[in-house]
């Protein structure tokens, strides 16, 4: 082709067409241009589709990580509101008559107050494109920034919920509790279920249960201890009821962002 084109060249050169020539040379460049300009069009529409396909993988890989974090709300939820739960019958007898009630029910609670869990932020995919860079390969400005938001906000609560877990739970709940308290640590059971053990003097350690009942009781007369006991369960029951909170309005917007890039598709 190139050959071909240098042949007409010369032979308008030989012939003393220099206007033709011209006018052939001009052609050329505008052929030579515009197959430039044709290649940098394929080029570009490539190097969408590859970027069009790249944020379609992360966009799907968001949506699976946002449904395993449902997953882990709903667990989480579950276990501050059991907590609460245990936490609000003791509250509401103490309430209604100045003291315990030392009894298994009593005992078992306390066990299971002393738990807590540890609230996981699964957010693979969101670190990912903010640490190579890629956050911009998403396109729509307004579910980026959604994306962003969301799981920074999810980052603020993953370090409330741990840092009460270590700060109160650990550090303070426990060590006063082990000081107070007998306690029967049996794992997570309904309230119902601790009724049902303390009504039916359903044992579940065996232990000398009524001796440790009645050091509990001597050391719950102290005024000093009472008001330790009460005011760790008052705090250990709002911390839940916090965590709980946090948990439902998590779980709105993760509904809705979900929502929001299933729209989008």
């Amino acid at each position: 082709m190139i050959k071909f084109f240098r042949h007409i060249r010369q032979r308008l050169l030989e012939e003393n067409k220099f206007s033709k020539y011209l006018l052939y040379a001009v052609g050329e460049i505008i052929l030579v241009v515009i197959g430039i300009l044709i290649a940098l069009q394929i080029n570009n529409w490539n190097s969408d589709r590859i970027q069009k396909t790249k944020e379609e993988v992360y966009l799907t890989n968001v949506k699976r990580d946002l449904n395993e974090q449902l997953v882990s709300i709903e667990a989480q939820l579950n276990y501050e509101l059991q907590t609460i739960e245990v936490a609000t019958p003791i509250i509401t007898y103490y309430k209604e008559y100045q003291a315990f009630k030392v009894d298994s029910l009593f005992t078992v609670s306390i066990g299971n107050l002393t738990g807590r869990k540890t609230f996981i932020r699964n957010a693979p995919t969101y670190t990912e494109l903010i640490s190579s860079g890629n956050i911009d390969i998403i396109r729509n400005n307004e579910i980026k920034d959604e994306i962003i938001k969301y799981y920074q906000e999810l980052e603020r609560i993953e370090l409330i919920i741990n840092k009460n877990n270590n700060l109160f739970t650990d550090a303070v709940f426990i060590p006063e509790m082990l000081g107070l308290s007998e306690i029967q640590i049996i794992g997570e059971l309904h309230v119902d279920e601790l009724a049902y053990l303390s009504d039916n003097n359903i044992s579940l350690i065996d232990l000398n249960e009524s001796r440790l009942k009645e050091i509990t009781k001597e050391k719950l007369q102290n005024a000093d201890n009472e008001i330790k006991m009460i005011n760790a369960i008052n705090f250990r029951n709002f911390l839940s009821t916090l965590h709980a909170s946090l948990m439902k309005e998590q779980h709105v917007k993760t509904v809705a962002l979900l929502n929001k890039l299933s729209s989008n598709d």
